[in-house]
């Protein structure tokens, strides 16, 4: 079951970034139980405004896979300090900084200027 629910998890996502909180790794934990299953979020900032959204949200979907019968209990860790790290690796390099249109254009000038 816990793959089934998982993937019901990865079909919520952070709404700011558009990113399934499976992918962002903001499932901290996931315990299931005999009728019951209970899921730790963590947010990618602890002040974020759309954390009860996103938990209320994971929580109607796991309902949806267990169905009737199962107690769900979807809580926010506000004390886990998220980092790209903890994100799958295509969704990491999202996060990964850009050169500024300052320092590419430095660096092609450069490169034309030194023949790089």
């Amino acid at each position: 079951m816990k793959p089934e629910i998982l993937a019901a998890l990865a079909t919520v996502d952070d709404p700011e970034l558009g990113i399934d909180i499976v992918s962002l790794g903001l499932v901290r934990r996931l315990d299931i139980g005999e009728g019951s299953v209970t899921v730790e979020l963590m947010m990618t900032t602890p002040t974020c405004p759309l954390g009860s959204l996103i938990a209320e949200n994971a929580r109607a979907a796991v309902e949806r896979v267990v169905g009737t019968g199962w107690t769900v209990s979807v809580t926010i860790d506000k004390a886990a300090v998220w980092s790209p790290e903890l994100a799958d690796p295509a969704v990491r390099s999202r996060f990964e900084r850009q050169p500024s249109r300052f320092e590419a254009a430095v660096s092609k000038f450069a490169a034309g200027l030194f023949g790089r």
